[in-house]
């Protein structure tokens, strides 16, 4: 029997071209047009694998990674505009089917990061912490860092590129012992504030880290809350702090 094409609501085509920020994610065109002072659909919703695949399309697509169990779920759903529907439906080959899976899946982990950088609170006092990177007090350290926790270098796997292990190394030698007396300051005004901010941390830590994230994404992550959190000037001052946690612990084992 043949699947039939479910008919969606306003509020999941709004959720739909919002993923995709209102461009066709094959050739960044506008998925919407304005006539008259008024906004019309200029997109399709298509389904990644196919409603009612043909015999040609079941071999062709056999074993790929399926997005949802229901071809009509929103998760096997993504808006093109309607020339690019019609080249990835005719015909469709398997090439583009991971291409626009890949894709939908990147889509749909962009939304979770967001669900959970809006639902995962961050004590206010960070954006003093933040702020304070950028004053003029701010200078690089280059000094010898009293540890006695393990190293940066013993906390990262394989799943981190060399590039990022540098940039976290180096704001930890920089501005490790700088971050940390910010800390110290905030405990002496607050101590109930500094300590939220080290547990927050961690459990949105715990978060990518369930998900199964590679460290790369992970770390990616947190500095993209921080950086939301404390409204950051600039994304470097969301990663030395992001480094710092890394070094204390909060972020990686």
């Amino acid at each position: 029997m043949a699947n039939a094409r479910r008919t969606y609501s306003q509020a999941e085509e709004v959720h739909l071209t919002t993923q995709v920020e209102g461009r066709c994610p094959i050739c960044d065109q506008a998925l919407f047009y304005e006539k008259r002072k008024q906004k019309f659909k200029a997109y399709e919703l298509a389904h990644i694998y196919p409603l009612n695949p043909t015999p040609a399309e079941v071999k062709e697509l056999d074993g790929v990674a399926l997005l949802s169990s229901d071809v009509n779920h929103p998760d096997n759903l993504v808006p093109l505009c309607v020339s690019c529907h019609s080249k990835f439906d005719k015909p469709r080959t398997r090439e583009e089917y991971e291409r626009l899976a890949e894709l939908k899946r990147d889509l749909l982990a962009s939304s979770v990061q967001r669900d959970l950088r809006s639902e995962l609170q961050l004590e206010t006092e960070i954006k003093e912490i933040v702020a304070r990177l950028h004053t003029p007090e701010a200078k690089p350290d280059n000094g010898v860092l009293d540890l006695n926790a393990k190293s940066a270098d013993d906390k990262f796997d394989n799943t981190l590129p060399m590039l990022t292990r540098r940039k976290i190394k180096l704001a930890i030698e920089d501005y490790y012992n700088f971050v940390r007396s910010l800390f110290r300051e905030l405990e002496l005004q607050n101590p109930t504030a500094s300590q939220l901010i080290y547990g927050q941390v961690r459990v949105f830590y715990l978060k990518q880290k369930a998900l199964g994230l590679p460290q790369s994404d992970v770390f990616r992550n947190v500095v993209a809350w921080i950086h939301h959190r404390s409204n950051a000037s600039t994304v470097e001052a969301a990663e030395i702090v992001t480094s710092f946690f890394v070094q204390n612990c909060e972020v990686f084992e």
